[in-house]
């Protein structure tokens, strides 16, 4: 059959009117084969027409730019759905997609892929692979968005759409799931088992969303997100919301429910979490609730209040405030069987950054109070540096505390000041043991049996 008469024959069998009682969308796709390279079969059946062919179709919709080919097809003009078999490839205004096997319900403009899927939005460079796919085209009137269902955890590269302009150069989100939605060329849902990867990212979750047009990510159910080396920062929580850059670098963080933070030497935990971040390392911390304390540990010092305002830029302590009942506490050494504490109102607790070994680190230099201020730390012993140490307990409206290499130099208390002070015994005198033969006088002659006595010296 000329390939003409073919295509005329097999157009009128694919535009059939629909069946009586049923609506067809002005806008759904008016379908028309260019070719088929093998065999074709027209049935009528009940007034609508069945349409069989092989070894290869071409086809396209005639008042949209969609093109569709494939080793097989079956169409059925009352049901309005079409069958792709066999290394299907079908390409619109928004998007491409291969696969095994494609059904296209073309009054409904949806399509549901079958084996070794592939789909890429063309806009935004966004892609799926994947078992299955079920596919919502974006075609007015019927709908204006595109909208994307799969399971069997597909991977999906996702991109913005504004990140096409950076080329080769821009950064995907690498999400895999066990069921993933997608609307649009921005948004993204995932259930069951999420991860999202980046180059500066790491997350897991049980259910994630990504909206990339409003610079966010939710993730619920033990979630987890740290920087993708793991060494810069850790945080966990039951539910973790994270702000990003217009280069969606992940600039802010906020975790819920039992959150907690964790970097190379120091841990922060609290009901709420609020942590800024630049180029993957925490700068500022804020912690809080209602259901427990704020805590957060330096090394060998922890600082415990109701809320806590941790000032950390490139990721090193330098300063802590406590609000609400703070309380810092701190080992002097690990020797120390004791710590050391201040209480107060609000406390401040100063940082000294150390380097050591090309790694820069924090140590407490400076302790201050305000408000019902107590402090309670140990003194060296003089006599004995081995020894116990002395004790100090003092109280007053505001308390300065100096420290050097971990221990206390220098106290100032300020306002209604008492105290106490327990100094360690002193060491007593040794005094010598008369119970015990003395080595060190001369040895007496012994008597020679028989001899006479020997006189003594006057």
């Amino acid at each position: 059959m000329p390939r003409e008469v073919l295509a005329l024959g097999l157009l009128a069998a694919l535009s059939a009117a629909p069946a009586a009682g049923q609506q067809t969308p002005t806008r759904s796709c008016d379908m028309y084969v260019d070719s088929v390279l093998g065999t074709m079969t027209i049935r009528q059946v009940a007034g609508a027409n069945r349409v069989f062919a092989g070894g290869g179709v071409y086809g396209r919709c005639l008042n949209q730019p969609t093109t569709m080919q494939s080793d097989s097809l079956a169409w059925y003009s009352d049901q309005g759905e079409l069958r792709l078999v066999g290394h299907v490839h079908f390409r619109d205004s928004t998007g491409i997609l291969d696969a095994d096997r494609v059904t296209y319900w073309v009054r409904q403009e949806r399509l549901v892929a079958l084996g070794h899927v592939y789909t890429q939005n063309i806009r935004s460079k966004s892609d799926l692979r994947g078992p299955n796919l079920d596919y919502y085209r974006a075609v007015p009137p019927v709908r204006d968005t595109v909208e994307i269902f799969a399971t069997g955890r597909p991977t999906i590269n996702f991109y913005a759409q504004r990140d096409s302009a950076a080329g080769d150069s821009a950064r995907a989100f690498v999400i895999v799931a066990d069921r993933v939605r997608m609307r649009g060329n921005e948004q993204m849902w995932g259930s069951g088992r999420v991860t999202i990867d980046r180059s500066d990212l790491a997350a897991r979750g049980d259910s994630a969303e990504l909206d990339l047009g409003r610079n966010r990510g939710f993730l619920v159910g033990d979630p987890e997100l740290h920087d993708s080396t793991g060494g810069h920062y850790r945080l966990t929580g039951r539910r973790i919301a994270f702000d990003l850059s217009e280069e969606h670098d992940v600039r802010r963080v906020i975790a819920q429910g039992g959150g907690e933070a964790q970097g190379p030497d120091w841990q922060l935990r609290g009901d709420t979490l609020d942590i800024a971040v630049d180029s993957g390392r925490v700068q500022r911390a804020q912690a809080w609730g209602s259901a427990g304390r704020a805590n957060a540990v330096s090394g060998l010092n922890t600082v415990l209040a109701d809320s806590l305002d941790i000032h950390m830029p490139g990721q090193v302590v330098r300063r802590v405030w406590g609000y609400g009942r703070g309380r810092a506490t701190s080992r002097p050494d690990s020797t120390a069987t004791e710590d050391d504490w201040l209480t107060g109102d609000t406390l401040r607790a100063d940082f000294a950054v150390r380097d050591s070994a090309g790694r820069r680190s924090s140590e407490l230099e400076h302790l201050t109070a305000l408000g019902s201020a107590r402090a309670y730390y140990h003194t060296e012993n003089s006599q004995d540096p081995r020894g116990e140490r002395g004790i100090n307990y003092s109280r007053g409206r505001r308390i300065d505390i100096v420290m050097r290499v971990r221990k206390v130099r220098t106290v100032d208390v300020v306002g209604q000041v008492d105290g106490i002070y327990l100094e360690p015994m002193p060491l007593r005198p040794t005094t010598p043991d008369t119970t015990r033969a003395d080595t060190t006088a001369a040895p007496r002659p012994r008597a020679t049996p028989g001899a006479p006595p020997q006189p003594r010296t006057p």
